[in-house]
């Protein structure tokens, strides 16, 4: 019996762009196949133990069960389409191979990751301080904390937790936990999914960063300390408001004039890529790691002028 050759959803052939309407359209139209598909399991169940209702399966309603099959569908088609994305620490005059195993030479982009203001809440104590990775609840815009100011007097500081004047930051915790395959159900507690997904995120391909370079908010703090569940924060519609915030920034034609001391540095800057061959790419960078004014020369007082000079934190992407 011949078998009958699934309809593309988008047909292309080899060496056909794939465009970003065709992206969205496969989004659309896998989205759809999949809630139809959930819909029709759920129809067919008359008993489910955690929930007592045919539209939930394994705790998750309908809409929420089609919105994790389709993400976890599209990361499998980013990985399959040979997207990769890669965070590293680039040591100053150390080559970081790349081994990607795509087959052939990826387009390759790097941003420099930005160290960013924040309020970390660890080992109860509550400290402003410069972060390259940061959890935390997406109402946390500003947020105050006491400081010692130069005559040694405590005081209060705001840190704005969002840029102003800006759009507004921020990756769904849920949607890093599906592409780095952390498990988890309803029952797992928010400190223990916290520490499986640091574990995830610093393993490879990924580098591992020191553990003065990530953190997590005072609200987030609160919850592990109170050993909150996935579920109740979903109940109390928490969950999807929890956010990984991350600044890969890169320059595009860069106004060179003036001297070092006037002009915004270019980001990522001295950094070099070069192809070895079709499954290993070469990246370095010639410290010293440049430095503007402002945030980036506190950042720089905050990490130490040594270890601030001779590193520099990156996302790579590589797409063939």
């Amino acid at each position: 019996m011949t078998e009958t050759q699934p309809t593309p959803y988008v047909e292309r052939h080899p060496g056909d762009l794939l465009t970003a309407e065709d992206w969205n359209r496969m989004q659309g139209e896998i989205y759809a196949d999949i809630r139809a598909t959930s819909q029709q399991a759920a129809d067919g169940v008359t008993h489910v133990a955690t929930t007592d209702d045919a539209s939930h399966l394994e705790g998750l309603g309908v809409g929420a069960l089609t919105d994790e099959i389709t993400r976890r569908v599209l990361d499998e088609v980013r990985g399959r389409t040979g997207y990769q994305q890669l965070f590293k620490v680039l040591k100053g005059d150390e080559v970081t191979v790349l081994e990607h195993g795509l087959g052939t030479a990826p387009l390759t982009d790097v941003y420099k990751l930005e160290y960013f203001p924040v309020v970390c809440r660890e080992d109860d104590e509550t400290i402003p301080a410069f972060a390259t990775f940061y959890l935390h609840h997406s109402d946390e815009k500003r947020i105050r904390v006491r400081v010692t100011d130069n005559t040694g007097q405590p005081t209060m500081q705001t840190i704005d937790i969002q840029p102003k004047d800006f759009p507004e930051l921020g990756i769904p915790f849920a949607e890093m936990l599906t592409r780095y395959q952390v498990a988890y159900t309803d029952t797992t507690s928010l400190d223990d999914l916290e520490t499986e997904f640091w574990k995830a995120f610093f393993s490879s391909p990924n580098d591992a960063f020191d553990d003065d370079q990530y953190c997590h908010s005072p609200w987030f703090e609160r919850c592990c300390k109170e050993q909150q569940s996935v579920r109740e924060l979903k109940d109390k519609g928490d969950w999807n408001d929890i956010v990984f915030q991350v600044r890969p920034r890169k320059t595009l034609n860069r106004d060179l004039v003036g001297n070092n001391e006037e002009r915004a540095q270019p980001r990522p800057a001295n950094v070099f890529v070069q192809h070895l061959d079709n499954n290993r790419t070469a990246v370095w960078f010639e410290p010293p790691a440049l430095f503007d004014g402002g945030d980036e020369s506190r950042a720089r007082d905050y990490i130490g002028a040594d270890e601030f000079d001779s590193e520099l934190k990156v996302m790579a992407l590589l797409k063939v």
